[in-house]
């Protein structure tokens, strides 16, 4: 699945000039028909509180080869969990996303852009086969993959 988003890229707006001092913040299971499929590991910086993640799903290998996070949320930025369910079993990715981004998919279903609205949404409410959900209420809960 290849994704990838405007400016995903660039470094955080969140407060440069400093060295952020990251902890533990909180966790999202992410589950499928009953069954966790993966965490999302969230770390707050303590002074300028901007946010990065970890994903850590089975049979997913990626351990960076840098240290830290190279791209954080700022304050006009989100992390969502963008779901494609075009094939038998879902695909999932963590994604930093603005209002009015644009998401670049290609699958079975869909290949070109899809547009990232207000409330970290979707513009076309009638895509039975992909969704984007925010993980900002889901903090310490579970997130249910399905569409």
């Amino acid at each position: 699945m290849a994704l990838a988003t405007e400016g995903q890229q660039q470094a955080s707006a969140a407060t440069p000039g400093h060295n952020h001092d990251f902890r533990y913040y909180a966790c999202v299971n992410l589950w499928d028909n009953g069954e966790v499929t993966g965490v999302v590991d969230v770390w707050r910086c303590t002074a300028c509180h901007a946010k990065g993640i970890e994903l850590r799903a089975q049979g997913l290998n990626n351990l960076a080869t840098e240290t830290g996070f190279p791209i954080l949320d700022g304050p006009d930025s989100n992390w969502v969990v963008f779901v494609c369910g075009a094939k038998e079993q879902i695909q999932y990715e963590v994604l930093r996303v603005h209002a009015g981004d644009t998401i670049e998919h290609d699958c079975v279903e869909k290949k070109g852009l899809l547009k990232v609205v207000a409330g970290y949404k979707l513009e076309n409410s009638g895509d039975n086969f992909h969704k984007v959900q925010s993980i900002e209420p889901y903090l310490n809960e579970n997130m249910d993959l399905a569409l």
